[in-house]
């Protein structure tokens, strides 16, 4: 996964959606932040849309975008099990954001006792019956952990050729396993998602430094 030449000025961007638990404030300031960073983002590209916009009614009311996507995240969010959440995050070619809403569904596992190579295994390490060829596979350490990324091209009949994209992190002094998981579709991100994915790994890190993210999944729970 790692990204080629010209993907040098590729950069990333991830913060946590908020749990079905947060109070009316924090999520109304989440969506004012997130509204700003949109608008930031790509207001001036959304206006430019609008002014050139033929086929009827623009998709997007103005300042209704970043209603819209953070609607969409919260509801996402709901859905989790209680020892997961999502984050979401952006990414940025040449400073300009090119790929956005991207989604990381993380879970939290109270890590197994014994060798943490059974987390290869956990994220398909090996393969998985719809990959297409062999996952590449790539080491990474954070300031309190290492783990492992896996990318693999992959086609079944339900969702066409796309690329699932699958890490590990353990962090033993927070007594956690993390996992990891999305899915490309886009062509031009499947290069530079794991970038991505290691800015997250870093950034989940720092989050389980600054206090518990969520209650990991207790062992006898476990899959």
């Amino acid at each position: 996964m790692t990204a080629p030449a010209d993907a040098v000025a590729t950069t990333w961007w991830w913060d946590w959606v908020p749990d079905p638990d947060s109070g009316p404030a924090d999520r109304a300031a989440w969506i004012a932040a997130v509204t700003a960073r949109l608008d930031e983002w790509v207001g001036a590209k959304v206006a430019a849309a609008r002014e050139a916009w033929t086929a009827g009614d623009f998709p997007f009311a103005v300042g209704s975008m970043g209603d819209q996507v953070t609607r969409a995240l919260l509801e996402r969010a709901a859905t989790l099990p209680g020892h997961a959440r999502l984050l979401w995050g952006a990414g940025f070619l040449n400073g300009e954001a090119r790929w956005l809403p991207v989604l990381l569904l993380v879970e939290f596992r109270v890590p197994l006792p014994g060798d943490s190579a059974y987390l290869m295994a956990t994220v398909g390490a090996e393969g998985r019956p719809d990959d297409v060829r062999e996952p590449v596979i790539e080491y990474v350490s954070t300031d309190h952990g290492d783990g492992v990324q896996v990318f693999a091209l992959v086609d079944n009949a339900d969702e066409g050729l796309h690329a699932r994209v699958e890490a590990a992190l353990r962090l033993e002094s927070f007594g956690a396993d993390v996992l990891i998981s999305t899915k490309v579709t886009a062509l031009d991100q499947m290069p530079v998602i794991g970038a991505g994915l290691t800015t997250a790994m870093t950034m989940i890190d720092a989050s389980l430094a600054a206090g518990p993210v969520r209650l990991p999944l207790p062992a006898e729970d476990q899959p």
